[in-house]
């Protein structure tokens, strides 16, 4: 019978523990266990004891990180390149947290429940999907398109929607806490119930958007356009805005009690 030497499969789990989510690595952490295990034996037969046998057998693996490495780097390189087209299919329930896609296509999927936290979707296109209940915390969605999507009650905290597009959207109850919302497009869009509280709002449109109880509580707006926006019962409570954005909202009938102007 073999001996099992711990100390040495304690020593392989904390050079592999980073890359535990790598079946590559996991792979060459299985193949190498068992060829040092065998080692291992073959030199306590020389005569070694454990710890001369330990050192040896770690000694002549050499550094093991390098290889491990580029294994993680081939890793990325695939998550950041692979299927980036992925419309009209179900990704319901998927975990998607981390994955990085360029001009990727959703569309016409079904991503309901689905986490995209910390995603980087950089240009992707998320037209006319189902995406209730999906989280993009922390997800970098510059450039996104999300046309004609259902996002209700979706999470965008810390979200960074640079220039993302959210035309005609239905986004109640979605939460943009955090969000960074810079040239973003919310035209057209149902935000009724939607919390915008304390942001920084800077070249956005919520033209059109219906802003039913909306609330902007402390959000500083600049060069924002609220054009055509149902606003009567959105609460813009201690918001700072300029005197054209002032009296648009007021010539909209909006509630503009504790409004700075600057």
């Amino acid at each position: 019978m073999k001996d099992t030497n711990k100390p040495l499969i304690d020593y392989l789990d904390s050079i592999f523990a980073p890359y535990a989510d790598i079946p590559a690595t996991r792979e060459l952490k299985e193949e190498l266990s068992a060829n040092l295990q065998e080692k291992f034996t073959d030199l306590k037969s020389q005569g070694h004891n454990d710890d001369t046998a330990f050192n040896l057998t770690v000694e002549s693996i050499g550094d093991l990180s390098e290889i491990i490495e580029n294994i993680s780097a081939k890793n990325r390189e695939t998550k950041a390149t692979s299927a980036t087209d992925l419309s009209a299919i179900s990704l319901r329930g998927s975990d998607l947290k981390d994955i990085q896609v360029v001009d990727g296509e959703f569309n016409a999927s079904d991503l309901r429940d689905s986490d995209f936290s910390g995603a980087s979707l950089i240009g992707s296109s998320f037209k006319a999907s189902d995406m209730r209940n999906v989280r993009f915390d922390a997800a970098n969605l510059t450039d996104a398109k999300l046309i004609t999507s259902d996002l209700r009650a979706a999470s965008f905290v810390g979200a960074d929607l640079t220039r993302a597009r959210l035309l005609m959207c239905d986004l109640t109850k979605a939460i943009f806490k955090d969000a960074k919302l810079i040239d973003t497009d919310l035209s057209f869009g149902d935000l009724s119930g939607v919390s915008f509280d304390n942001l920084t709002i800077r070249g956005t449109s919520f033209k059109g958007s219906a802003l039913k109880e909306t609330s902007f509580r402390n959000v500083v707006f600049k060069d924002v356009s609220f054009k055509h926006a149902y606003v009567k019962r959105s609460d813009f409570e201690g918001a700072t805005m300029d005197k054209l954005t002032y009296a648009v909202l007021q010539g909209a009938k909006a509630n503009l009690n504790g409004v700075k102007i600057k």
